[in-house]
C-alpha cells in the first residue's frame, strides 16, 4: 500500500479546491527520487527495433535546479505510482528547450510525467496549501482542472524509432 495521500480529504468547498491541487502535488511528490529504472535502455538512433521517446520540455522559468522525467506504462490503475513507473531520470535544465530520450524494446503506449526541480531536492514542492510551487508537466499537455490527469488524457503511442514528444511546463 502506498504511504502517498489520494483521497480522504474533506474540508469543505474551498477546502475540496485546495484539497484537489494537494493531491496532484501528491502524486507528482509521491515518485521515488529520481533513477534509471531497468526497463529503459540507452538511446540508440542507428538501432531501428528501439522504441525511443524524443521528450522535449518547453516553458520553464528559470535555468535552476533539474527536470524529473517519469515514464509510466499504459496501465490505468497504477498511473503516478511510482512503484510501476518503466523509467525515470532527472536532466539539468537547459533554456528554451530541454530534451531528454528514454528507449525502450517494445512499441506500445506510454505516458510521460515531469516536474521542475529548482531546488534538486528530488521533491515536487508546493506551499502551505498545497500549491505546486514548482513547474510541472505531462504528455499530450492536457489542461488540468485541479488534479492530476486520468492517463486516457496522456498516454501515447510509440513505434519503433524516433518519437517527439512535447511537453510544456505549466506553473500556478
Amino acid at each position: 500500500m502506498s504511504k502517498c495521500p489520494r483521497d480522504g480529504i474533506n474540508t469543505g468547498r474551498t477546502g475540496r479546491t485546495f484539497a484537489r491541487v494537494a493531491i496532484l502535488a501528491g502524486v507528482l511528490l509521491c515518485a521515488a527520487p529520481p533513477a534509471r529504472a531497468s526497463g529503459a535502455q540507452s538511446c540508440d538512433p542507428d538501432n531501428p527495433n528501439q522504441v525511443r521517446l524524443q521528450i522535449s520540455v518547453s516553458g520553464m522559468q528559470t535555468t535552476k535546479g533539474a527536470i524529473n522525467i517519469t515514464i509510466y506504462p499504459d496501465d490505468a490503475t497504477h498511473f503516478l505510482d511510482g512503484a510501476y513507473k518503466l523509467a525515470r531520470q532527472h536532466f539539468p535544465v537547459t533554456l528554451p528547450v530541454t530534451h531528454a530520450c528514454f528507449a525502450f524494446a517494445t512499441p506500445g503506449y506510454y505516458a510521460v510525467a515531469l516536474f521542475g526541480d529548482e531546488n534538486e531536492n528530488g521533491h515536487f514542492d508546493t506551499n502551505f496549501l498545497g500549491i505546486p510551487v514548482e513547474g510541472y508537466g505531462f504528455s499530450n499537455n492536457p489542461t488540468l482542472y485541479l488534479g492530476p490527469p486520468k492517463l486516457r488524457q496522456v498516454r501515447l503511442e510509440a513505434h519503433r524509432g524516433d518519437n517527439p514528444v512535447a511537453v510544456t511546463m505549466k506553473y500556478y
